[in-house]
């Protein structure tokens, strides 16, 4: 195999593949352990800076030897592939997603992961949201189309992802989805709430839909559920939505 290639471009491959996986990939001869040490070491603590600044909660979560393993467990060539330092911490999220068993005695891992990484990309994201400088009122919400802000993102969770920490880690899913919005809001702060399985749903129907106005979509839903007081849920589901106007979920009507 090395035949076919110049020598340095060999001596690359079996540098990288050292780097990221010194255990079963050997140092390229050409190159003494010591000054190979450095880059082992460079390469590793920048990627576990990064990660560590992208999951402060579950860096708490680890000691330095175990949190070191896990990189490490990460950073393998067939795991850590994008080029791209910034997309590093969405590629760690992925990878845990395909190893959920990778710590069991952290299920939630995943979870947590994806939670963290949500705030970040929200936080990071280029795009800016303006409202509009009227005041909403109760006509606008109901007679025309509520809109939701790009920067919302609507999530389940099977475990309490907002309250895990060093001493609260559950071992155990729970009975029933934990709904949740993560935002960023118009001072650039990123905002989250849990939700009810109503007001999921309501925000999920009005991210995913545009032809109906507030009034419509609320009498949908009191239909779908069979609500024995149209009008009663109705406003009910109006006062979300005034929460939602001065929360940056929602930040206008068409």
């Amino acid at each position: 195999m090395s035949l076919n290639k110049p020598s340095f471009k060999q001596t690359q491959i079996e540098f990288a593949a050292h780097i990221r996986n010194p255990e079963l990939n050997p140092k390229p001869d050409t190159i003494e352990d010591r000054r190979m040490a450095i880059y082992r070491d460079l390469f590793i603590n920048s990627i576990s800076g990064l990660l560590s600044g992208s999951f402060p909660v579950i860096r708490t979560l680890y000691n330095d030897d175990d949190w070191q393993k896990l990189v490490r467990s990460y950073f393998k060539k067939e795991h850590n592939k994008t080029p791209h330092f910034p997309e590093i911490p969405r590629e760690f999220v992925a990878y845990l997603k395909g190893h959920q068993n990778i710590d069991i005695s952290k299920p939630f891992l995943y979870e947590l992961a994806h939670y963290e990484w949500l705030e970040l990309h929200l936080e990071k994201h280029s795009l800016e949201i303006e409202t509009l400088n009227i005041e909403i009122d109760d006509k606008l919400l109901l007679n025309q189309t509520p809109i939701v802000s790009p920067l919302v993102r609507l999530q389940s969770y099977q475990y309490p992802v907002h309250q895990i920490k060093k001493s609260f880690q559950p071992k155990d899913k729970l009975e029933h989805p934990l709904f949740m919005v993560v935002w960023r809001d118009i001072n650039y702060q990123v905002q989250f709430s849990t939700m009810n399985t109503f007001s999921a749903l309501l925000l999920e129907k009005l991210i995913n839909q545009s032809e109906l106005n507030g009034r419509q979509l609320l009498e949908k839903l009191a239909a779908e559920h069979q609500h024995p007081d149209q009008e009663q849920f109705v406003q009910f589901g109006l006062q979300t939505l005034k929460q939602w106007f001065e929360q940056n979920i929602i930040i206008s009507t068409q």
